[in-house]
């Protein structure tokens, strides 16, 4: 049966953390722009943005995705439902990133950076089936989330009236399982129409293109049907569960450093990604059990888990970008390289802290008193 509390305003301190470590592992795959990292060093920044993204996804997917079941099992599921959803995601997203997108645009401006396609951001289109422009490229997780909620809740709605209560289960997993299939297929169409191979061209055509990562924000939903159907399996297998994460992730660790898998294009294309959506699941379990820690390091968690979506918009194509085109780095030390780095990061928290307290935070606060749910507030980071 649904644990109809698996969204409920409780704040679950394992996922803050796991959110927290999601933007510290971008902000560590990132600032190779600064250290021209190279070697192993240069591969575990790859590695660690590729994780710290994929955090994202997935964990965005088991909240959100519980929202939508639950929804729609309770729930007649009628436009104003759905118009309901809608207006809280718009709310909780677009505000902050609007803001930054025009930012963004400003500067292109000022530099004289020609951007044809600007428009598709306002639209989240700008990497929906092609690569994402230059202009903000770290915007192009945002739209693989809201994207794939709008496809599940347009195709529950569409059939909501056809569907009898016992059997939305049902039909609510054989959509999410089609969509998971349809980006599978997607991926393995790619694979065959495009023999030529590299990582760069991977990382632009498929890992960040909207219709190929749809699998990913579908493992979320899927692990939050099936933590809150079989939870107490979950909860006595988490250290297994956990175990498991640990030696796939080092099994893949030890793949990348130790054997040349640049040159398979079937791997990466078609197997990589639910690879790494298979051991971030492997985590969750525990981290759901994961309800305090000590106060010190509760705050730290907490601080930077209220912060990281403000940071994520800011800190590359604002923060760095400008850092670095304002200063030549290429002559400099490593000794000031570090200093760079920590002055970059001192100012990415500072203006996260602010963007985050005098306009993110209002806006959330707007949005959770006048938009909610069966007269509940849920948590929906």
């Amino acid at each position: 049966m649904i644990d109809n509390q698996i969204v409920a305003s409780k704040r679950i301190f394992g996922l803050d953390f796991l959110r927290s470590l999601s933007i510290l592992l971008v902000l560590f795959s990132h600032i190779s722009w600064i250290y021209q990292s190279e070697g192993l060093v240069g591969k575990m920044q790859d590695f660690s943005g590729l994780i710290g993204i994929e955090l994202f996804l997935m964990l965005s997917g088991y909240l959100v995705g519980s929202i939508i079941l639950k929804q729609f099992l309770t729930q007649p599921y009628t436009i104003k439902e759905v118009g309901n959803f809608v207006k809280r995601r718009l709310f909780r997203i677009l505000p902050s990133y609007y803001l930054i997108l025009v930012i963004n645009l400003l500067i292109a401006i000022y530099i004289g950076f020609s951007f044809a396609d600007w428009w598709k951001y306002f639209l989240f289109v700008q990497n929906f089936t092609t690569p994402i422009p230059s202009l903000f490229p770290e915007s192009w997780s945002l739209p693989i989330k809201e994207l794939s909620y709008v496809a599940v809740v347009i195709i529950l709605f569409a059939f909501a009236k056809q569907i009898r209560l016992d059997f939305r289960k049902t039909f609510f997993l054989m959509v999410v399982y089609g969509l998971l299939v349809l980006s599978f297929l997607l991926k393995v169409i790619y694979h065959i129409e495009n023999p030529e191979f590299s990582l760069t061209k991977w990382t632009a055509e498929v890992r960040s293109v909207v219709i190929y990562r749809v699998d990913s924000v579908m493992f979320g939903i899927l692990f939050g049907y099936y933590y809150a159907t079989y939870k107490g399996f979950f909860q006595l297998k988490s250290s297994m569960f956990f175990g498991v994460g640990i030696l796939l992730m080092l099994f893949f660790i030890l793949l990348l450093l130790f054997f040349n898998l640049n040159t398979i294009a079937w791997f990466w294309n078609i197997i990589a990604l639910p690879f790494i959506s298979l051991i971030v699941l492997c985590f969750l379990p525990m981290l759901l059990s994961w309800h305090k820690a000590s106060k010190k390091f509760g705050h730290l968690v907490t601080f930077l888990c209220n912060l990281s979506y403000s940071v994520y918009l800011i800190h590359y194509s604002v923060v760095l970008f400008l850092m670095k085109y304002f200063i030549d780095t290429t002559s400099f030390s490593l000794l000031e390289l570090h200093i760079f780095t920590f002055v970059y990061l001192l100012i990415t928290f500072t203006l996260g802290y602010f963007f985050y307290t005098y306009f993110e935070k209002p806006i959330n606060a707007f949005r959770v008193s006048n938009f909610k749910l069966n007269g509940k507030k849920f948590f929906t980071r």
